[in-house]
């Protein structure tokens, strides 16, 4: 099997840089997604019971001047750990996919006392169970699929010819039998099964 094509590998050492960052900024995001999986487990965070006071539909905003309104929620209530040591009147719970009755009880953990996990897991409260589990290592690969793409740039320097997707298929071809496109298929395969079949799994043997 021959080694990486020698014209793949004109890409300067600015552009090697940028594209070791954006990987790196990558699987960062990814991170933040595998932390939330494991709050949802009850791995990280206190255990408690958030009590439902009133669900809205959550807004998103991409400018400061136009918000559209999603599928999700964001909801008001209280929070009471486990051991009864914890108690927030004002808590709330964003981005949830359920709209929920006033008075609903739902488990979670609560992490309001970690500046670290809440800054990583982007709430004070996670909810827990095998759904959010799941969707949340789904998210992590997912996000984890644009590795291939961008070892791909890494090792052809396509990304600084700016190139057409004509010439993106030439030097994809141009990698037939090559140790580069060995480990971009695979790379995007292992995190492929990752996505399908591992999250779901995780979901099912973290399920608290």
């Amino acid at each position: 099997m021959s080694s990486v094509p020698p014209a793949s590998g004109k890409k300067s050492l600015r552009g090697r840089s940028a594209g070791l960052i954006l990987i790196a900024v990558v699987v960062l995001a990814s991170a933040v997604f595998v932390i939330k999986g494991l709050t949802a487990a009850g791995l990280t965070g206190t255990p408690g019971t958030f009590t439902v006071a009133d669900c809205f539909p959550h807004h998103s905003s991409s400018s400061g001047h136009s918000r559209s309104a999603s599928h999700e929620y964001d909801c008001d209530g209280s929070y009471r750990s486990d051991d009864g040591e914890t108690v927030d009147a004002e808590a709330s719970l964003s981005s949830i996919d359920t709209d929920h009755h006033t008075g609903t009880r739902l488990a979670v953990q609560g992490h309001h006392d970690s500046a670290v996990l809440s800054a990583l897991s982007g709430a004070t409260y996670t909810l827990a169970g095998r759904g959010e589990i799941t969707k949340s290592f789904v998210i992590a690969f997912s996000i984890l699929l644009l590795v291939p793409l961008l070892l791909l740039d890494l090792l052809t320097g396509f990304g600084e010819t700016g190139g057409t997707l004509r010439q993106w298929r030439q030097k994809w071809r141009a990698t037939a039998g090559t140790r580069t496109r060995t480990l971009v298929l695979t790379t995007g395969g292992v995190i492929l099964f990752g996505t399908l079949v591992v999250s779901p799994v995780l979901g099912v043997v973290l399920a608290p």
